[in-house]
């Protein structure tokens, strides 16, 4: 049986991905192909080039993603993807897709044409996940080829479509249920929330089109935006899969 894992995006959220990675390790369910966007297209990337959870979340703690965000100052976005980039190739040198130990698709956003693109070959792996991790008006676009590209979750934040008729079975992880509670207090704020709605709401309506969902619950109460409560996110992810994936043993059988 082919397998397909499914990794939303959703910011520090993503801890709940590596919980759920973890149960899935101690269950030995392997993915033989991931798809993610944005901070799910990064999991999944380090994850398939063999590293496990702990050290994935070891990576990010200590290195802190936020600590290598570059200002840009540029009209296109305030903040650049370009140490993201370099420490993505620290840890993966090789920058291939081809050289992962599980194939990987990574979902981003053609800003210009306002066009969903999958990248899953090629020496570009690093563009390709800093592009599809790059929030829109927070983060410059990268440029790919001549191309500008950002956030995958803004088009497609559970891209099951590019690989649903290539596997048996998909599980999807969805660690960006739809936000409601997000306060308000500035124009930004209203900006980000926008999106972050409008996301939720189209990460729910491919709910069905997966075998088994699995949605951390009340993970909407952690900030996206902060690794404060990293170690919460990861083990509510695991304890979230470990019950799922109980409830669905009889797939695996």
């Amino acid at each position: 049986m082919k397998i397909g894992l499914v990794l939303s995006g959703g910011g520090s959220r993503g801890f709940g991905h590596l919980g759920v990675l973890k149960a899935l390790d101690e269950l030995q369910i392997k993915p033989d192909i991931i798809s993610g966007a944005s901070a799910g297209s990064l999991v999944g990337a380090l994850y398939s080039a063999g590293y496990s959870p702990a050290e994935i979340s070891e990576i990010i703690l200590k290195k802190g993603i936020s600590g290598n965000i570059k200002l840009a100052f540029n009209k296109m976005g305030i903040f650049s993807m370009e140490k993201v980039e370099k420490l993505i190739q620290e840890y993966i040198p090789e920058n291939s897709f081809e050289k992962l130990n599980i194939p990987l698709i990574v979902a981003t956003t053609e800003i210009l044409r306002g066009e969903l693109v999958y990248f899953r070959s090629g020496n570009n792996l690093a563009k390709a996940i800093t592009a599809s991790c790059a929030i829109p008006g927070v983060f410059a676009p990268v440029i790919i080829d001549g191309s500008s590209y950002i956030d995958g979750g803004v088009l497609n934040n559970m891209p099951v479509e590019p690989l649903e008729d290539e596997v048996d079975l998909k599980i999807g992880v969805n660690v960006m249920p739809i936000e409601r509670k997000m306060p308000v207090n500035s124009a930004k704020d209203i900006i980000m929330k926008s999106l972050m709605m409008s996301i939720g709401q189209q990460s729910a309506r491919k709910h069905g089109k997966f075998d088994i969902l699995i949605e951390p619950k009340n993970i909407i109460r952690f900030n996206g935006m902060s690794l404060k409560n990293a170690q919460q996110m990861f083990d509510l992810g695991y304890q979230t899969a470990i019950t799922q994936m109980e409830k669905s043993a009889e797939m695996f059988l």
